[in-house]
């Protein structure tokens, strides 16, 4: 059974590999909040979860527009002015709430994400691609936990 503190390393190494990911695609213009909240938590028996802001999954999946059932709907519109309030887009009120309204109607034609008005599948499946592109050393920081328990053992014999 592998320590807490090897079963953090190892939980770490995919935190920082989602946030890389995240960057590539160009999610971290501005707040960056899914990428601040990345964290581990160690599950009991011997397992670890990387766990992040409520949304991750519409993010790593993304949302087609015939999902979208109400783009115009008061909270969703609200939640767009906020975001865009965020990322420091928009001067006025009148003008932040128009641009959220454009948003909602690409969003309701096209799906999310989307870049310059069109669904860009590129910044999907942030998961897979980092678990892929981190393989190699995902495989080494379990090694490493695994090798410092054997050696804990081997030393209190």
């Amino acid at each position: 059974m592998l320590s807490s503190k090897a079963l953090h390393k190892i939980g770490e190494v995919l935190a920082v590999g989602f946030g890389v990911t995240l960057v590539k695609q160009g999610r971290n213009k501005k707040s960056g909040g899914l990428i601040d909240s990345l964290h581990t938590k160690i599950l009991k028996p011997n397992s670890v979860s990387v766990l992040g802001n409520h949304y991750w999954r519409f993010v790593d999946k993304g949302v087609r527009a015939d999902q979208i059932k109400s783009p115009f709907a008061p909270a969703r519109i609200n939640g767009l002015i906020k975001w865009l309030i965020s990322k420091g887009i928009g001067s006025a009120k009148k003008t932040t709430r128009q641009i959220a309204y454009a948003i909602a109607h690409t969003h309701g034609k096209k799906g999310m994400p989307t870049m310059k008005g069109k669904f860009d599948k590129s910044r999907l499946n942030f998961v897979d691609k980092t678990l892929l592109r981190e393989k190699r050393t995902l495989s080494d920081a379990i090694n490493e936990a695994v090798n410092e328990e054997v050696m804990t053992i081997i030393k209190k014999l």
